[in-house]
């Protein structure tokens, strides 16, 4: 079911504006943490009132974000602030999974037959990772343009869905396809042609063959 933006919590609608945001998008990428995307959410009073954002760089303790530290946070109005934990009367860090599948569904215009794998989809945040990686989401905004959307934002852009499995047993990866021979929207990328897929490890890999590489999508192989 397709949501409104007006629907979104506060921490749905500071991902999309973070993704957005080309300054806030690199102190994120020099933050170095190794996630696609930032996964922590800070309420904060201070001298200048309520600050609510998404935690996108600072000092870290113990591979997390040192709340005894500086934190730099792009903020639910677009803003990037520099906070000093000890300085802050209160100060709330948080997670919040729902938010992640929120943007997902945000402008969804899915039919009533994907509607279970694009749910493995969003489970598996595969979608909104891609996005937030930059190579994987030019790939895609290239293949979104051949099929005449420009804009990002606009309710008919395509949002990545075929899911497959890529490789046999414990090296089996599981995969977005991002790029390809393109069949339709009722087929989608064809899998007996060369692919570019989005993995689980957030890397970008072109399949040459994706027979000898046993790409499959993920009902017909077993989890």
């Amino acid at each position: 079911m397709k949501q409104s933006k007006s629907s979104l919590s506060w921490q749905a609608i500071t991902l999309i504006l973070w993704r957005q945001d080309a300054e806030a998008m690199k102190v994120w990428k020099r933050a170095g943490v190794g996630s696609s995307a930032p996964e922590v959410f800070c309420e904060a009073q201070t001298p200048e009132g309520l600050v609510q954002g998404v935690v996108i760089g600072g000092d870290r303790l113990n591979d997390a974000w040192d709340r005894d530290g500086e934190l730099v946070v792009f903020t639910r109005k677009s803003m990037i602030v520099r906070l000093n934990g000890p300085e802050l009367p209160t100060l709330t860090l948080s997670a919040c999974p729902k938010a992640f599948e929120d943007v997902m569904m945000y402008n969804d215009t899915r039919s009533a037959a994907r509607q279970h794998i694009d749910q493995m989809v969003l489970k598996s945040g595969l979608t909104f990772n891609m996005l937030g990686h930059e190579k994987a989401s030019a790939i895609w905004m290239d293949h979104a343009r051949r099929l005449g959307c420009t804009d990002p934002e606009a309710p008919e852009m395509p949002v990545p869905h075929q899911l497959v499995w890529l490789g046999s047993g414990l090296n089996r990866a599981l995969a977005l396809v991002i790029a390809g021979r393109w069949d339709g929207p009722h087929e989608g990328f064809n899998l007996y042609h060369p692919l570019t897929l989005f993995t689980d490890s957030s890397n970008v890999v072109a399949v040459e063959d994706p027979v000898a590489s046993e790409v499959y999508p993920v009902e017909q192989v077993p989890a």
